[in-house]
């Protein structure tokens, strides 16, 4: 129980046992992220991929964060937009930092930064091991305006957490073979790799560091039962994405959340619509899209789409991304696909987001207590 008073102590507007939710590019944003955190648990806004002066992705971010503010009840009505003594936004803000460098994030994130003090921030995409420079950065260069902001590391394999924790994390996201989106293209399922995880990250505390590194378990949690599981597995928290995709603030397209409610044994076959799914791993799906490749340490978890089809078969990944172009100006469905993790068979209706965070929480609390009675 410790280490999750640790995470209270960082953010106490939290309640536990602390739902977090996945900084989904192009699906979370500002509202849900600030109806999330209104629940009692933590939001999270995505930064996107690019770096760039110019970047549509930081504009947006900045929007988004704006959005939040304007949600979230201010704690204070004397603080002015750039008082710096006010409590940090109780949001996360998640960075794929595919193409990030200190320099590029020194010019024009630490400004979006400073403007709304968001209280953490969530890094994925790169190797761990290669994060000390950008943690450092956020570390030294954001304690004034900040408040002291919390650097996540989103990981899949043991050693990268101990390298995420070497490199100076406060919190090492510990993502299972279970989740949707991108991952590592090589893991375990949260049942193993969360507590393999919390064992190695405190002895690396007990005899190296000193410091002591929180964990979030993610990967295929969709209610209050995986949550207790987690709590069970040792993680002070969980990260959940599938679940949030159908809540009405999310900015989901309407084909992802029929996919979403109407798919069952994610990790099978399953029917929808008359057609054979299932969720799949497959580092194809961000050439079909025609996104920037990921090294192979990473995968994205998807429904089956004919473009994965295509390219078992042999077709060349150029006309199969072509195909998938000219389906998505057709709205042929057979060639769109949706990034989700196999607990989607779980989510059965579109809630709010603050209502995801409650139900989750107390189903959680029920079963722990349950689970007491028992003994």
């Amino acid at each position: 129980m410790a280490k999750t008073n640790v995470l209270h102590e960082w953010f106490p507007t939290a309640k536990w046992p602390l739902v977090i939710s996945a900084p989904m590019f192009t699906v979370a944003n500002g509202a849900l992220a600030a109806e999330v955190t209104r629940a009692g648990g933590l939001g999270m806004v995505p930064a996107g991929m690019d770096p760039s002066t110019e970047s549509p992705h930081l504009a947006a971010l900045d929007s988004q964060l704006t959005i939040a503010h304007q949600i979230l009840p201010k704690k204070t009505e004397s603080s002015s937009a750039d008082d710096e003594s006010r409590p940090p936004l109780p949001i996360g803000v998640g960075f794929l930092t595919l193409l990030a460098t200190p320099d590029a994030y020194r010019a024009n994130v630490l400004p979006i930064l400073r403007k709304h003090r968001p209280a953490f921030v969530w890094l994925f995409g790169s190797d761990p091991s290669e994060y000390g420079p950008l943690i450092a950065l956020f570390h030294d260069e954001c304690a004034e305006f900040c408040g002291g902001l919390k650097v996540f590391v989103q990981v899949g394999t043991v050693e990268a957490a101990r390298q995420a924790a070497r490199a100076g994390a406060d919190v090492v996201v510990a993502q299972g073979s279970d989740a949707g989106g991108h991952q590592w293209a090589q893991a375990a399922s949260v049942m193993t790799l969360v507590p393999e995880i919390v064992d190695a990250l405190r002895i690396e505390a007990e005899f190296k560091s000193g410091k002591e590194v929180a964990v979030v378990a993610a990967g295929g949690i969709v209610d209050g039962r995986g949550l207790a599981a987690a709590l069970a597995l040792g993680a002070d928290a969980v990260a959940m994405g599938t679940r949030f995709m159908t809540c009405p603030e999310a900015d989901s397209n309407p084909f992802v959340r029929n996919t979403i409610l109407s798919t069952s044994d994610g990790g099978a076959t399953t029917t929808r619509l008359g057609a054979e799914w299932i969720t799949i791993r497959s580092s194809a799906n961000d050439a079909i899209m025609g996104y920037p490749t990921w090294s192979k340490l990473y995968a994205g978890r998807t429904t089956l789409h004919s473009g994965l089809t295509d390219i078992a078969n042999g077709v060349p990944v150029e006309q199969v991304h072509e195909s998938f172009k000219k389906g998505l100006t057709e709205g042929d469905e057979t060639r769109m696909f949706t990034f989700a993790g196999t607990g989607v068979g779980l989510v059965q209706k579109s809630q709010s987001a603050g209502e995801v965070v409650q139900e989750v929480r107390t189903e959680a609390l029920d079963v722990i207590a349950n689970l007491k009675g028992n003994l």
